[in-house]
C-alpha cells in the first residue's frame, strides 16, 4: 500500500480531530501491517510533515498522533503520481471519499494546469517532440466508428480517420479521400474518384475496395447508428476500379453528401479480428487499435491514455504538433461532458483549463483568455412518448404540462439548471392543478441527466404531476426501452452539419408519436430527403418542429451556445464540423517578440 493511502486510511479510521491517543500496536492493526512495518511508515510521515508523533516507551502505552495535513490535499498528491504511472483508475477509486471537496479539485486543476497543454519532449534520438497534453474527463470506450457514442470519441476519432469528403471551417463541403464526384441526374447514383497515393496507418494504400468494405459493414450492422435513416437509402456500393467507387440510391436522399462527411462514414480497412463481435463492456480490451489515414494515428491506447502522434505521409499535410497524449482525469473539472449523438452535460466546479483551451468557459476567466465560438448550440428537449397509452394520449393533458414548464422557465431564469440539486428553488406556487388526482408520468433519461430529471419532477410535483425517474446506458437509450416511458429527456447538439442532425432528431422522435403525428412527419421527411433546394428542406424541417411544439409533443428547454477560450500561446485556432478544435492546425510558438 502506497504512503498517500496509508495517510487517507488513518484520516478515514481516525476522522477529523487533531490529536489521538493511539498505541503502535493499534496503528499496525488500522493500517494492516507488522509492528517494524508501522514504524517506517510513522518515520516517513513524520519526515514529509504529515503527522506529528510523540511516542510513549512501553507495552500498552499510548502515544498522541496529530493528522497536519488535510486528507483532500494528500488525495489530490496521490492523484498527481497517478498520473504519471498511468494508475489513475486506481488512485481514482482509492480517494472517491474526497472527490467532492472543493479544496482537492482546486488543488488538482492547478496542478492540471502546468501538467497539461504544451511542453517539449525529447525523442529517442534525443530529437525535440511537441507535445499536447490534452486531459478529458469523458472516458473513451470506442474509437472504432461503428462503436462510437461519445463526442469525446468522435473528436478523436476524426483525427484519426477521413471521409470521402468534408466540411470546412465554414461548413461547406469539399473534397478529402475523393477528389471529385459526380452524381446522376435522377440524383440515385453517385460516383467518387478516390486519391492516389493515400495511405492508412500501417502502410496499405487506400482502394475503392475499402469503401465498399465500410459501407457493407455500416448496412450489416445491427447497431443503432447515427444517422441510420440516411444510410439504409444506399441499396449497393461498388467498386468500379481501384479507384472509383459506385453508390446507388434506393431513392433520391438529399442528405447523403453531408453524411459522408460525419464520424459515422469514415473510412476503416479490414485488420484482424475487427469483424468479430464486441461486447458493451471491456471495450477497449475487446477491440484492435484503429488504423486510419488521417493525420494522427493511434500508439496508445488503454483507460487512461490515448496517444496520437502525427502521421507523416498524410496527405493533406503533416500536422504541426508531434503528439497529443489524452489524458482520463477521473476527477470533476469545468470541461464538458458530451455525447456523440445528442447528449452533453455540463459539470459546474472549479475552472480548469482544457489543454490552453476550454470549453463554455466561465463569466469569471481571465482576461487572458481569447474567446471564439465553435458555431456549435446545444439544445436540451423533453419529448411526449404518445406511442404509449397513457396521460399524455390527452392533447389536455400534454397543454397543461406546456404550461407549467413555461411558468417553471419564468419564475427560475436559467432552467434547467447544471448545479447542485436544490430541491428549495422549486418552492413556488404555479397554482392548483386542474385535475382531481395526480398525474403519473414516468421520465426515461441517461445517467449525465438524472440531475435534470430530478429538478423537473420536483418542479413538476408543486403542480399536480407525480413522476418517476428511469436512467438507462445510451445503448438502452438508442432502442425500444425509453419508448416505455411518458417523457424522453435528452438534448440535440446543432453543429455545421445542423440539417442532418435535425432530420435525424425528428426521424427518431417520430419513434414516440402516435399513428397519425407519426405519419405526418415521416411524409415531410420524405419530402426533405427528396428537395434538392436547401431553402426548401430548412422550411420543412422547421414546419415539423413547429408542429411537435403546437400540439405539445415536444419542449425547449434550454438552448447554449458553445464556445471555447484559448491562451495567446495557442496558434492556428480553427473548428471542425461538430464544432471541436482542430488539432492538425494547433502549434505554439517557440518564442516571444
Amino acid at each position: 500500500m502506497k504512503l498517500h493511502q496509508q495517510y487517507l486510511l488513518l484520516h478515514s479510521q481516525l476522522g477529523d480531530t487533531s490529536e489521538h491517543s493511539i498505541t503502535l500496536a493499534d496503528l499496525a492493526i488500522l493500517l494492516d501491517c507488522t509492528h517494524r512495518n508501522t514504524l517506517t511508515i510513522v518515520k516517513k510521515m513524520v519526515a514529509l510533515g504529515w503527522i506529528d508523533w510523540h511516542a510513549q516507551r512501553g507495552r500498552g502505552r499510548r502515544s498522541m498522533l496529530s493528522l497536519l495535513i488535510p486528507a483532500d490535499q494528500i488525495a489530490a498528491e496521490y492523484m498527481m503520481q497517478a498520473m504519471n504511472r498511468r494508475e489513475l483508475q486506481e488512485a481514482a477509486d482509492q480517494v472517491r471519499a474526497f472527490s467532492n471537496s472543493m479544496s482537492m479539485q482546486h488543488v488538482l486543476n492547478q496542478w492540471l494546469l502546468g501538467y497539461s497543454g504544451h511542453h517539449t519532449e525529447s525523442g529517442s534520438n534525443n530529437e525535440p517532440i511537441d507535445t499536447l497534453r490534452l486531459p478529458l474527463r469523458q472516458q473513451l470506450h470506442a474509437l472504432d466508428p461503428l462503436y462510437i457514442n461519445l463526442l469525446a470519441e468522435s473528436f478523436v476519432t476524426s483525427h484519426v480517420y477521413d471521409g470521402l469528403v468534408q466540411r470546412d471551417e465554414h461548413g461547406e463541403i469539399m473534397a478529402c479521400l475523393a477528389h471529385t464526384w459526380d452524381v446522376s441526374g435522377d440524383r440515385q447514383t453517385w460516383i467518387f474518384h478516390l486519391r492516389k497515393g493515400v495511405y492508412f496507418h500501417n502502410g496499405k494504400p487506400l482502394t475503392a475496395s475499402d469503401v465498399v468494405y465500410t459501407f457493407e459493414r455500416l448496412q450489416s450492422t445491427e447497431r443503432r447508428t447515427l444517422y441510420r435513416e440516411v444510410m439504409q437509402q444506399v441499396h449497393s456500393v461498388e467498386s468500379l476500379n481501384p479507384l472509383t467507387v459506385r453508390f446507388h440510391l434506393k431513392k433520391p436522399q438529399e442528405l447523403f453528401l453531408s453524411f459522408l462527411t460525419t464520424s459515422r462514414a469514415v473510412i476503416v480497412t479490414p485488420i484482424s479480428d475487427a469483424d468479430k463481435e464486441i461486447t458493451p463492456t471491456n471495450l477497449i480490451q475487446s477491440m484492435p487499435k484503429p488504423v486510419g489515414t488521417g493525420p494522427f494515428k493511434v500508439t496508445a491506447w488503454d483507460h487512461h491514455l490515448c496517444r496520437l502522434e502525427a502521421y507523416p505521409a498524410y496527405f493533406q499535410g503533416r500536422a504541426l504538433i508531434d503528439r497529443v497524449d489524452i489524458l482520463q482525469i477521473p476527477w470533476s473539472t469545468s470541461v464538458e461532458k458530451v455525447d456523440e449523438n445528442q447528449e452533453l452535460e455540463s459539470t459546474k466546479h472549479v475552472e480548469s483549463p482544457f489543454f490552453h483551451l476550454v470549453h463554455n468557459p466561465s463569466k469569471t476567466a481571465s482576461e487572458a483568455w481569447t474567446q471564439a465560438s465553435s458555431g456549435v448550440t446545444v439544445t436540451k428537449l423533453l419529448t411526449c412518448n404518445t406511442q404509449k397509452t397513457g396521460p399524455l394520449s390527452d392533447p389536455g393533458v400534454r397543454a397543461y404540462l406546456k404550461q407549467c414548464i413555461v411558468q417553471v422557465q419564468e419564475k427560475v431564469p436559467n432552467w434547467p439548471l447544471h448545479q447542485e440539486y436544490k430541491p428549495e428553488s422549486c418552492e413556488h406556487s404555479l397554482g392548483p392543478s386542474p385535475y382531481d388526482e395526480p398525474i403519473a408520468l414516468h421520465i426515461a433519461t441517461i445517467p449525465q441527466y438524472r440531475l435534470d430529471a430530478e429538478w423537473l419532477a420536483l418542479a413538476l410535483e408543486q403542480s399536480g404531476f407525480l413522476c418517476t425517474i428511469r436512467t438507462g446506458s445510451m445503448e438502452q437509450f438508442k432502442g425500444d426501452w425509453r419508448l416505455e416511458s411518458d417523457l424522453i429527456l435528452f438534448s440535440l447538439i446543432q453543429d455545421r452539419d445542423v440539417e442532418l442532425r435535425r432530420y435525424d432528431l425528428f426521424a427518431t422522435l417520430s419513434e414516440h408519436l402516435e399513428h397519425q403525428s407519426q405519419k405526418l412527419v415521416q411524409h415531410r421527411l420524405e419530402s426533405i430527403a427528396a428537395s434538392p433546394y436547401a431553402t426548401e428542406r430548412s422550411q420543412a424541417l422547421s414546419e415539423i418542429e413547429e408542429y411537435l411544439i403546437h400540439e405539445h409533443l415536444m419542449f425547449i428547454l434550454s438552448q447554449k451556445p458553445v464556445e471555447t477560450a484559448y491562451l495567446p500561446t495557442v496558434r492556428g485556432m480553427s473548428f471542425n464540423s461538430q464544432g471541436w478544435v482542430n488539432l492538425r492546425h494547433i502549434w505554439f510558438p517557440s518564442e516571444k517578440l
